[in-house]
């Protein structure tokens, strides 16, 4: 009996420390995470954090395993109100990094086209990925296409943001640098009000002084453009497009044409937790070249020339090209 009740013991002793240890593991991973939102938000001086911990902790002590804590987390980053920080498991994070072709996912396609024998036009479509081979074929897709163009002296420029949604800004901005006339004409400014412009040179995409990511360029870098060039801008250009967007306003040889952009106007940085989901936090907002901020949820960037929405989808096409047309023309 004695040694029945000997193993039972341990058997209840090591059930015990086994729910000892998961509710630390919990605690732990949702303390880590809370810790990165507080030291990284861009709201983090206008957030209450006793509540938020307080709420946050007790929710996550009712639940076992890392995986429940998910919903839990993404409360908080609501707690956040900048309506841009998300969380995503690393299963997600996995087809994140593995890019399209790994996971079967169509590539996004750079349309480009002389029109009218005269206007070279190119769309720069939103890029979902963190992998670098696809931010490589991107730049260079883009590269060729506007190298091909330019052989063919086009009066002026259209580039195409319309329902770029966002995703990754480094490859999108290397893209359109030869349209862009001035080094800092977009970049961050943090919860401390410290401004970080971005830059790219020579395949290498800056961050401040600091390069943070290196390209492998295998086309010719496009000459630096100074043609007339109108911007296509929707409602649903939103986040790494509104960058591009803000990286061209007040640009001398560059209108916006279309209505106000999505208002997802804020930098996101992705942290990597203990179990390889990321926590994407919003950390800044975003400034142009003039040092203007564009912090107001829902506003968005708005367009120097302004079209009226309509139904027919064919009808909008034909207006933003007509715009564009006579902007063009008229320089």
């Amino acid at each position: 009996m004695k040694k029945i009740s000997l193993i039972l013991s341990l058997i209840t002793t090591l059930s015990t420390n086994t729910i000892s240890a998961q509710s630390d593991s919990v605690k732990t991973y949702v303390t880590d995470a809370l810790k990165i939102m507080k030291d990284k938000s861009v709201n983090k001086s206008k957030i209450n954090w006793d509540k938020i911990y307080s709420k946050t902790l007790a929710e996550a002590s009712k639940v076992k395993t890392i995986k429940e804590t998910f919903p839990i987390l993404k409360n908080a980053l609501v707690s956040l109100e900048d309506s841009h920080s998300n969380f995503y498991p690393a299963e997600v994070v996995k087809q994140y990094t593995l890019g399209y072709k790994a996971t079967g996912q169509e590539f996004p396609v750079i349309k480009s086209d002389l029109l009218e024998n005269k206007y070279a036009y190119i769309s720069l479509p939103d890029i979902g990925s963190f992998n670098n081979d696809d931010w490589n074929l991107y730049i260079n897709t883009f590269y060729s296409k506007v190298n091909e163009l330019q052989k063919q002296n086009p009066k002026g420029w259209i580039i195409d943001l319309r329902d770029n949604f966002g995703g990754m800004l480094y490859p999108m901005y290397a893209a359109v640098a030869p349209f862009l006339d001035h080094k800092n004409v977009v970049g961050t400014k943090d919860s401390k009000g410290e401004i970080e412009y971005f830059n790219y040179k020579d395949g290498k995409f800056y961050e401040g002084s600091k390069a943070t990511q290196q390209f492998k360029i295998i086309q010719k870098e496009p000459k630096t453009i100074n043609r007339p060039i109108a911007v296509l801008i929707n409602k649903v250009t939103g986040s790494s497009g509104e960058f591009i967007t803000a990286s061209f306003v007040d640009q001398k040889n560059v209108k916006l044409i279309g209505v106000n952009t999505q208002g997802l106007t804020s930098a996101n940085q992705e942290y990597k937790l203990s179990d390889g989901s990321f926590l994407v936090l919003t950390i800044g907002n975003i400034v142009d070249r003039n040092g203007k901020e564009y912090n107001k949820i829902g506003e968005g960037i708005a367009p120097n020339i302004s079209i009226e929405n309509s139904s027919d989808k064919k009808k909008i096409d034909e207006t933003y090209f007509k715009k564009a047309f006579e902007y063009i023309d008229s320089k």
